[in-house]
């Protein structure tokens, strides 16, 4: 009886994501970045038009509210 030789496959599996896997996260998280600037942005535009009196009520000044525009909109 011919002697016989046990192979066994190896699998490989890699914890590292494939490029196409990276590429979508990548791209996923310029989006949610992007909607943040926007929203931002949109919530500034929306504090510049509040009248005096409505800041009081909120209990802001008009140097917070202009502090808070003169930030760059990728700045929270």
């Amino acid at each position: 009886m011919p002697a016989t030789a046990d192979h066994q496959l190896i699998y490989c599996q890699s914890d590292h994501p494939t490029l196409a896997a990276r590429a979508v996260a990548a791209v996923g998280s310029m989006a949610r970045t992007l909607r943040l600037w926007r929203a931002r942005s949109r919530e500034r535009q929306q504090l510049a038009a509040i009248d005096g009196r409505d800041l009081r009520d909120a209990g802001l000044s008009r140097y917070d509210v202009e502090r808070e525009l003169a930030k760059p909109f990728w700045r929270g």
